[in-house]
């Protein structure tokens, strides 16, 4: 009772101090075993989000879908990096939420072992592929590059789901014969010897005839939110925007936020933030948009969207209003 009192005493303080204005509230969640852990950890490190004024809250995940089911739920506001496919198909859906931005580029080598008799992806016919689990963008490009490309229907190989060092290991052990990994995991492994096939940005780029690389994660976000709080969208992508050039221009300290918040080491922290920009982006650019729109017709010829995307399903307002916060 005495530590409710004191909060209670704390609130009503804040609230009657002159020109003091209350922070919006934001939750935040991402999954923390994936790409998606790079940069969360650097935007909670670095108090980007409070720098705008913001209260967040952070919620971390285990599962490459769990931030996009919170949001479906209402346990969250905002997933800096949810799964692009599951976001194209829950506002397919009629599902009350917003793509406000791409964050994760589709930045990922189909390898095999190097000793593999496996040499082109015509080859992975019959063969067991390690690839994220089914529902995560990274499954559902790898899906259509395989049909789309090579005539690959999942009905002609084994999909083997799993994160990135799961996967690895089954390569090593010669459980799985191929595996779609993100260049971050080929990094952070030297001394296992891959071969690479292709590469999730050629082989887009041969499937869609467009240069923009496939879009991973996207910042996805609360339509009930964006109403509560009419100004908060906006510093929410400058936060992201913030952080997303703090890394850029920061190697060394991006490296040494991994080391303490992703449990790296040295040279595996430096290796991964070498690829930050490569791996990430902050952007819903008209060329964004319609790389999007893209991805969604495309995952809808192989299966893994149905239905049409709303007009409304990507909202770039946030993203041109923050370029005029400072």
């Amino acid at each position: 009772m005495k530590r409710i009192g004191a909060l209670l005493a704390c609130a009503l303080l804040a609230a009657a101090l002159p020109g003091r204005a209350q922070a919006e509230t934001v939750r935040i969640g991402y999954w923390s075993s994936g790409i998606s852990l790079g940069f969360g950890a650097v935007l909670e490190a670095g108090q980007f989000m409070e720098k705008q004024g913001l209260t967040p809250e952070y919620v971390k995940f285990p599962d490459v879908n769990a931030p996009t089911k919170a949001m479906a739920a209402g346990a969250i506001d905002f997933a800096i990096a949810a799964s692009a496919g599951t976001s194209l198909s829950v506002t397919a859906d009629g599902l009350p939420l917003s793509i406000v931005l791409a964050t994760q580029v589709a930045d990922l080598d189909f390898v095999v072992p190097e000793d593999s008799p496996i040499r082109t992806m015509a080859d992975l016919k019959g063969k067991k592929i390690g690839t994220s689990p089914a529902g995560s963008g990274t499954a559902a490009i790898a899906a259509a590059i395989l049909e789309g490309n090579h005539g690959l229907k999942p009905t002609d190989y084994q999909a083997v789901p799993g994160n990135d060092s799961r996967l690895a290991q089954f390569l090593v052990q010669k459980d799985i014969d191929a595996a779609a990994l993100r260049t971050v995991t080929l990094a952070l492994l030297p001394d296992v010897k891959m071969r690479r096939l292709g590469t999730f940005r050629e082989e887009w780029k041969r499937l869609t005839r467009q240069d923009a690389p496939p879009v991973l994660g996207v910042g996805l976000m609360r339509k009930a939110w964006m109403t509560q709080n009419p100004d908060g969208p906006a510093k929410v992508v400058a936060a992201m925007r913030k952080a997303f050039e703090y890394g850029k221009a920061d190697k060394p300290g991006v490296a040494k936020i991994l080391m303490a918040s992703a449990n790296l080491n040295a040279t595996d922290a430096a290796a991964y933030a070498a690829l930050w920009d490569g791996i990430y982006t902050v952007s819903l650019e008209p060329a964004d948009i319609a790389s999007l729109k893209r991805e969604f017709e495309v995952f809808k010829a192989v299966g893994a969207v149905q239905g049409s995307l709303p007009e409304g399903a990507l909202v770039p307002g946030p993203y041109e209003q923050s370029k005029a916060i400072p």
